[in-house]
C-alpha cells in the first residue's frame, strides 16, 4: 500500500514537472475552478473576510464548482476527497444514519466528530444533536453550499465547545446575478439509486433569494439497507442600505433508513426516522473600517429509532425517541483602529437541551434537560510590513462546570511575493454532552454530572507557495496536538463510569497542491499523514487523493484516485486495520448551453473494502443523468 501511495504521488509530481517545462503553452484560464488561490478571502478563522495566506491557522476551501461537479446529494463525500486529514466513515450506497451501526463519523487529525470533537457550522452557527453532541451527517446537503471552509486545528476561540479538533463551516448559497436562474438535476443508477435536485435563485434590486429541494433514495447494496431522504432550503436577503443588510434562512432534512447490522450478524427490523431543522436570521453591517453582525439561530431534531433484533430474538416493544434543540445569538464587530490593525470582539449565548425515552412511563433517559453557555472573545491582528501577528482570548462560562479560558496566538510572514510562512497556537475544548452527563441505559450506568471539558492544544507550522503566475499553489502543514481530561468509560468501585481521564498526543503532515496545467486542464492533490499516540477508529494513518479535470470543447472529463492506508476498523487488544484504493471518473457532454448529460462511476475497480468493521461497501457503482440550467 505504501508503494501505491508513493507511485501515485510521484506520477502527479511528474505530470506537473513535465508541463511546467512549457509555460508558453498555457492559455487564458477556463478551468480556474480547479485552482485555489493563496490570496482568496475566507471568514472562518476570523469572522470577517481576511486573505487566506494571512491567517496563521491552516484553512482549506472547497468551492461551489467542485461540489457541483461531484453530483453528490450529501456534502461530506466531497469534503473527504478535497480536505487533507479529513475522513468520513460510510456503510452503503447512500445515507449515514444515527444510533447503533451509524456511519458519518467525521474524523480530523485524530479527533472524532462522533464524539463531538469536530464542529460543523452553517453560516457560522453550530450544528449538532445536543443530546449526543455529534453532527448528523445526513443533514448537510451539497446543493445548499456556496463553499465550505475547513479550519484544520482547534477553533474554539471563535466557536467555543466542540471545535477542539477543527471546524467545518458550510457557507450557504446566495443569488449573485440579477434575474431568475433555475437549475435541475435528475440521475439514477446502481442498486435502484435515484437523485433529484431543483434550485432556483432570484435577484432584483436589493432583494435576493435561493430555494432548493432534494430527494434521494436507494434500495441499498445489502438486504435491509434501503434509504430515502428529503431536504429543503430557502434563503432570503434584503439590502436595507449600502451599509446594512438582513438575511434569513431555513433548512429541513428528513431521512428514513433501514439498518442492516454487521454482515456476519444481520439486524432485523432496524430503522431510523430522523428530522433535522435549522433556522437563522442575520443582520450585518459594513462601514469599511468597521463591520459586524448580529446572528440568531435555532436548530432542532426529532429522532425515532427501532434498534431491531437479531435472529432468534423478538421485536422491540418500544421505540427509542429523542428530541433536542439549540438556540442562541452571536454578536461580533470588527474595527480597524489604525493602519494594519483589526480588532474583533464578540459575544455568544447558547441555550440547548433535549429529552430521550423508550417507554415514556418507565424508561426515561433524559427528562427535558436544559443547559446554557455564555461567552465573550477578543481577537487582535496587527500587520507590520510583511509580518502579521495575531492574539486573542475567549472566556466561556457553562452553567455546570464554570469558566473556561481559551487563548490563541499566531503569526504569518510573507517571505516572498508568493511565499508565506505561518505559525499558530490554539486551545480547543469540548463540553460533556447530555448523554455523558445524565443518561443511563442500564442501572448504575456510566453517567456522571461532575464531568469537566476535554481540552486540546494545537501547534501548526504552515508554508504556502504560489508558482507559475499563480497557476500553481502548494501548501505544507506540520502539526502537533496534545490533549488531556479526555472522557472515557472506566471501572469505578466495580461499576463502569464516565470519567475525565487520560491524555493523548497526535502529530502529522498535511500537503495540498492545485495546478492549472493548460487553459482546459487542471490537477489537484492532497496528502495527510497522522501519527496517533492513542489510536481511534475511522482515522487513517495515510490518506492521499489526486484528481484531474479536462474540458475539451463541449466535454468535461474528470477522474480521481483515493488511497487509504492503515485505517483502524477495530482498536484494543486485537486491532484490525485495512487499506484500499478507490478510482472514480465522470464524463459530461454539453450539447446546448443550458443542458448537460453525464455519467459517473465510483470504485471502478470494484474494490472490496470497509470503513466500519462488518459493514462492507458496494463494489463498482455507475450513475447517469442530466442537468438543466435556465
Amino acid at each position: 500500500m505504501k508503494k501505491e501511495i508513493l507511485l501515485l504521488a510521484l506520477s502527479c509530481l511528474c505530470s506537473v514537472m513535465a508541463v511546467a517545462q512549457n509555460e508558453e503553452s498555457l492559455l487564458p484560464d477556463t478551468v480556474s475552478n480547479a485552482t485555489v488561490r493563496l490570496d482568496e478571502v475566507v471568514v472562518t478563522g476570523t469572522r470577517v473576510p481576511v486573505p487566506r495566506d494571512v491567517i496563521p491557522a491552516p484553512v482549506s476551501v472547497v468551492h461551489r464548482h467542485t461540489i457541483e461537479r461531484s453530483e453528490e446529494t450529501a456534502l461530506l463525500p466531497v469534503l473527504m476527497q478535497q480536505v487533507p486529514g479529513l475522513f468520513v466513515t460510510s456503510r452503503g450506497m447512500a445515507g449515514y444514519g444515527v444510533s447503533g451501526g451509524s456511519a458519518g463519523g467525521i474524523n480530523m487529525r485524530g479527533f472524532a466528530g462522533g464524539s463531538g470533537q469536530v464542529l460543523v457550522l452553517i453560516d457560522g452557527h453550530p450544528q449538532y444533536t445536543t443530546i449526543y453532541g455529534h453532527p448528523v451527517a445526513d443533514a448537510y446537503t451539497a446543493s445548499d453550499a456556496e463553499r465550505v471552509e475547513v479550519s484544520r486545528g482547534a477553533a474554539s476561540i471563535l466557536y467555543g465547545a466542540s471545535a477542539m479538533g477543527g471546524a467545518i463551516n458550510i457557507i450557504t448559497r446566495r443569488a449573485t446575478e440579477d434575474g431568475n436562474k433555475l437549475s435541475a438535476r435528475v440521475m439514477g443508477g446502481s442498486y435502484g439509486t435515484q437523485r433529484y435536485s431543483l434550485t432556483d435563485t432570484y435577484r432584483s434590486g436589493r432583494f435576493s433569494g435561493v430555494v432548493s429541494a432534494n430527494y434521494e433514495r436507494t434500495d441499498g447494496h445489502r438486504p435491509n439497507s434501503e434509504f430515502d431522504s428529503w431536504t429543503g432550503f430557502a434563503k432570503l436577503g434584503y439590502e436595507l442600505s449600502e451599509a446594512w443588510n438582513i438575511t434569513g434562512n431555513v433548512n429541513i432534512a428528513k431521512s428514513k433508513a433501514e439498518v442492516p447490522g454487521m454482515v456476519d450478524n444481520p439486524l432485523l427490523d432496524g430503522t431510523t426516522d430522523v428530522l433535522r431543522g435549522m433556522a437563522g436570521l442575520s443582520v450585518e453591517n459594513n462601514y469599511g473600517k468597521t463591520r459586524g453582525a448580529v446572528n440568531f439561530y435555532y436548530n432542532w431534531g426529532d429522532h425515532v429509532i427501532n434498534d431491531g433484533y437479531y435472529a432468534g430474538g423478538t421485536p422491540r416493544p418500544y421505540l427509542f425517541n429523542s428530541t433536542d434543540y439549540m438556540g442562541g445569538v452571536n454578536i461580533y464587530q470588527s474595527v480597524n483602529l489604525f493602519e494594519g490593525n483589526t480588532l474583533t470582539g464578540g459575544f455568544d449565548v447558547k441555550l440547548y437541551g433535549g429529552n430521550a425515552y423508550r417507554n415514556p412511563e418507565t424508561e426515561i433517559y433524559a427528562d427535558h434537560v436544559k443547559l446554557n453557555e455564555v461567552a465573550g472573545y477578543l481577537l487582535a491582528q496587527q500587520q507590520f510590513g510583511k509580518l502579521m501577528l495575531e492574539a486573542g482570548v475567549r472566556l466561556e462560562n457553562n452553567q455546570l462546570y464554570g469558566t473556561e479560558w481559551v487563548p490563541q496566538a499566531g503569526m504569518s510572514f510573507k517571505a516572498a511575493e508568493r511565499t508565506s510562512l505561518k505559525f499558530s497556537f490554539s486551545k480547543g475544548f469540548r463540553s460533556p454532552n447530555i448523554r455523558e452527563l445524565y443518561m443511563n441505559f442500564f442501572p448504575g450506568g456510566p453517567s456522571n454530572p461532575d464531568l469537566l471539558p476535554e481540552r486540546s492544544f494545537s501547534y501548526d507550522f504552515t508554508v504556502s507557495q504560489g508558482l507559475l503566475g499563480d497557476r500553481m499553489s502548494m501548501e505544507l502543514t506540520l502539526y502537533y496536538i496534545e490533549g488531556d481530561n479526555m472522557i472515557a468509560v472506566v471501572p469505578v468501585d466495580g461499576m463502569r463510569k464516565n470519567m475525565n481521564t487520560g491524555r493523548f498526543a497526535n502529530k502529522g503532515v498535511e500537503l495540498g497542491m492545485n495546478y492549472r496545467l493548460l487553459h482546459n486542464l487542471a490537477v489537484n492533490a492532497n496528502y495527510s499523514y497522522l501519527n496517533m499516540e492513542n489510536v481511534i477508529t475511522g482515522a487513517p494513518r495515510n490518506k492521499l487523493y489526486a484528481g484531474v479535470v479536462w474540458s475539451p470543447g463541449k466535454f468535461t472529463l474528470s477522474a480521481g484516485a483515493q488511497v487509504i492506508d492503515e485505517l483502524y476498523l477495530v482498536t484494543g487488544d486485537t486491532p484490525l486495520t485495512t487499506n484500499y484504493t478507490l478510482i472514480d471518473a465522470r464524463v459530461a457532454y454539453r450539447p446546448l448551453k443550458w443542458l448537460e448529460v453525464f455519467v459517473k462511476g465510483d470504485n471502478l475497480l470494484g474494490k472490496q473494502y470497509e470503513t466500519m468493521a462488518g459493514y462492507p461497501m458496494p463494489g463498482a457503482v455507475v450513475m447517469g443523468g442530466l442537468s438543466v440550467h435556465l
